[in-house]
């Protein structure tokens, strides 16, 4: 027992290390091996890419007889993709980094910024989706490759008129390449005489023109949606990441190859390519030719094959990118080195199977119904032509045979007597083709959920349903092209961000400035956290903008609803957390309504800001509450008034008895000022009556006796005119007859 366990603590013995003829073997093997295996897939690939094109070899149209084709997964496809593509492209962040740990929170959105800018706009992100996407439809797996390109990007330049300064200036930089180089001598004039102004006399000048290559970038990420023809693997493996082998095939010329660095006898010794092409390729791009004359055109087959080996003899199998080019049994290793990164190869599945690598694909669902259609189609079309063009049955001797075999409209048949021409009766069938060709569109409908109802193309589901049925039935429908994107994200495009992430902090080792919603930014992929969780926006899946926004409405009152409940229930830093999630609803709302950059049309609310807000909170929650305060204040305010209000009711009704008190008094002061008034005036009135009584009685008195006064005076001149009257009777002077007084007495 302790022998057996002192045996198991040996170290293994080192195995002899792989020389490059033993490599090359193995290479050139799992290179065939892998052709091989995709033998099946391949004629079916190429079979879907005919089927596609509307070339149908295996059905074989009659001469004279119809040869239209219906074109069944065009149509699946050309229905699907823009559903699809609308999934991934809605966003301006099609993936967002999740932090793992506290100290991922502050690189987590910088590094969303950078692998959707890398993304998108280094690396034509549209077109690789929907190259992926459509390959992923056609041929079940699309390929998607991702890898750091070292290559360095150099520009050419030409500067002229360049002085000794400048010129050296200008080629110190390590990255300037001089290419051309030569110099010049140039007069150059004197200054100005100062008297005269005359020009000086000229002083001849060195100048340079020079040509120079500037290197301008160290290095990218790079990402391409590859041919799934030109990429291969073990059979054994289930996904790209546990595949022992793998391959991309190119087509080069030999002149590239020689300017790649690669050793020109090896390369001239290759084979050429145009024999070694495969079936799918060939329906896809053609027949390659080559003129003849200049071999250093010739397209070769390059092969950047990807294998795990012990290359080193220490027992445990490294991955070795190896360049491999020419035929599979007649070509040779140009290059090869142990590899440090991930492979690059992702596949972009359609509708994966359980425990294999090749998915099924929508030409798989539709290519069977394709066959079925096309011949209906044809029979339809065939009995549709001999009803409107029925034979004829022809009797005796017709005299311009021409016309029954050309028919022109209006022409006439001319025979000897005795001669007949009879259309043949036809029965129309072609109603029965079209019902069993719209059996077979049903079909299509329950393989794929593509249907006239789910594009909203079928004016009778939407007159004869209810606006809830019909979405119901639409949104069941999408639910399969859904699946699709889904497992296209989760299963695809993940791992593509995934590999973009871990690149971009391997390999970028400087910040960099990039632009992202109308503004720069800078990013620096150093400090990210290459195990970041990566997840895929793929909307919300229901295929119907109106029906994302009302259901985003939706979402938005709920938001606002609980956020308004939070703060009326005392939690103020939960309402402020809430913050984030409704622009984030304000946003999707933006994308469903087609808007590419949301963010333009909301304010930016980090983390740091809610962590700001929420020390705020917490600071006016040790502070008074105002509200508190001012509630307070009111009590003790209405308490002091309340107090105030009883003094003054008190203060009042004693002013009001004393004012009593005083008025009643004053009433009692006023009413024996009354009475004593009232009884001087009594006694006034009295002795006024009295001495009015005796001014009466004086007056009497007086008057009586003026009267009396009178009367003796006007007796006297009564008397004394009697006598002037008695005298001048006697002595005749006549006398007015005038009486005073009236009668005497």
């Amino acid at each position: 027992m302790a022998k057996a366990e002192a045996d198991n603590t040996k170290k293994p013995t080192a195995s002899k290390r792989m020389g490059e003829g033993d490599l090359k073997a193995l290479v050139s093997r799992e290179i065939s091996l892998a052709q091989s295996d995709r033998g099946l897939s391949s004629k079916k690939q190429t079979k879907a890419l005919e089927y596609y094109q509307g070339k149908m070899k295996d059905i074989v149209a009659e001469e004279g007889r119809s040869s239209a084709v219906s074109r069944d997964l065009a149509d699946t496809m050309g229905w699907m993709l823009p559903g699809i593509i609308r999934v991934f492209t809605a966003s301006e962040h099609m993936a967002v980094a999740e932090p793992v740990g506290r100290e991922d929170q502050a690189w987590a959105a910088q590094a969303t910024d950078g692998l959707n800018y890398t993304f998108w706009k280094e690396n034509d992100g549209y077109r690789v989706i929907y190259n992926a996407t459509w390959d992923s439809l056609l041929s079940a797996n699309g390929v998607v490759k991702t890898w750091w390109d070292d290559t360095p990007t150099t520009k050419i330049s030409f500067h002229t008129g360049l002085t000794d300064d400048e010129y050296t200036m200008l080629v110190s930089d390590d990255d300037v390449e001089v290419m051309q180089h030569s110099e010049d001598t140039e007069d150059m004039p004197g200054a100005p005489d100062p008297v005269t102004g005359l020009e000086g006399p000229t002083t001849p000048l060195k100048v340079h023109s020079v040509k120079i290559k500037r290197k301008v970038d160290d290095g990218r990420t790079r990402i391409e949606a590859i041919p799934p023809e030109d990429y291969g693997k073990d059979s054994d493996s289930k996904t790209c990441d546990e595949a022992r082998f793998q391959f991309h095939r190119s087509s080069t010329t030999r002149s590239d190859l020689i300017e790649m660095g690669f050793d020109r006898k090896k390369i001239e010794a290759l084979p050429k390519a145009s024999d070694n092409r495969q079936s799918e390729e060939i329906a896809r791009q053609q027949q390659l030719t080559t003129e003849d004359g200049d071999n250093s055109m010739d397209i070769v087959d390059l092969y950047e094959c990807y294998v795990k080996v012990d290359i080193d003899g220490d027992g445990i199998a490294e991955t070795c990118r190896i360049y491999y080019a020419g035929a599979k049994d007649g070509g040779d290793i140009l290059d090869w080195e142990e590899w440090e990164d991930e492979t690059p190869f992702d596949d972009i599945p359609c509708n994966p199977m359980p425990h294999r690598w090749e998915a099924q694909s929508i030409a798989d669902e539709t290519m069977d119904v394709q066959q079925i259609k096309t011949v209906l189609l044809r029979q339809a079309l065939d009995n549709t032509y001999a009803t409107n063009n029925p034979q004829r049955f022809v009797t005796g001797e017709i005299t311009n045979p021409e016309e029954l075999f050309s028919p022109t409209f209006g022409g006439a048949i001319f025979g000897k007597a005795g001669s007949s021409v009879e259309a043949l009766a036809i029965p129309f069938v072609a109603n029965h083709a079209y019902d069993a060709i719209n059996y077979q569109d049903q079909v299509i409908e329950r393989r794929t959920g593509v249907s006239r109802q789910t594009m909203a193309l079928d004016p009778e589901a939407l007159q004869n349903q209810s606006a809830t049925a019909n979405q119901n039935q639409h949104d069941a429908a999408y639910s399969q092209i859904e699946l699709v994107a889904r497992n296209q994200a989760e299963l695809g495009w993940k791992k593509v961000f995934r590999k973009i992430l871990q690149l971009e902090v391997k390999h970028q080792d400087k910040p960099r400035d990039i632009r992202m919603r109308g503004k720069a930014i800078t990013i620096d992929p150093r400090y990210w956290n290459a195990d970041m969780d990566i997840t895929i926006n793929v909307g919300l899946g229901t295929g119907s903008r109106d029906r994302d926004l009302a259901m985003l409405q939706q979402v938005l009152a709920n938001q606002t609803a609980l956020t308004a409940k939070l703060q009326e229930s005392g939690f103020p830093d939960k309402a402020l957390e809430m913050l984030p999630f409704i622009l984030t609803t304000l946003k999707k709302q933006a994308e469903a309504a087609g808007i590419k950059n949301p963010e333009m049309f909301y304010p930016d609310v980090t983390p740091q800001d809610i962590q700001a807000g929420q020390q705020r909170l917490q600071q006016a929650s040790q502070q008074p509450d105002p509200k508190m305060q001012a509630a307070q204040m009111k009590i003790q305010a209405d308490s002091q008034i309340n107090q105030a209000k009883v003094q003054g009711d008190q203060a009042a009704t004693a002013a009001k008895l004393q004012a009593d008190q005083q008025a009643a008094q004053i009433k009692i002061q006023q009413d024996a000022a009354t009475n004593a008034q009232k009884m001087d005036l009594e006694r006034q009135k009295v002795a006024g009556q009295l001495g009015l009584k005796q001014a009466q009685l004086a007056a009497e008195i007086q008057m009586k006796q003026t009267l009396a006064v009178h009367d003796m005076a006007l007796n006297r001149d009564a008397a004394n005119h009697a006598q002037s009257i008695a005298s001048a009777k006697a002595q005749q002077v006549p006398v007015s007859d005038v009486h005073l007084g009236g009668q005497p007495g």
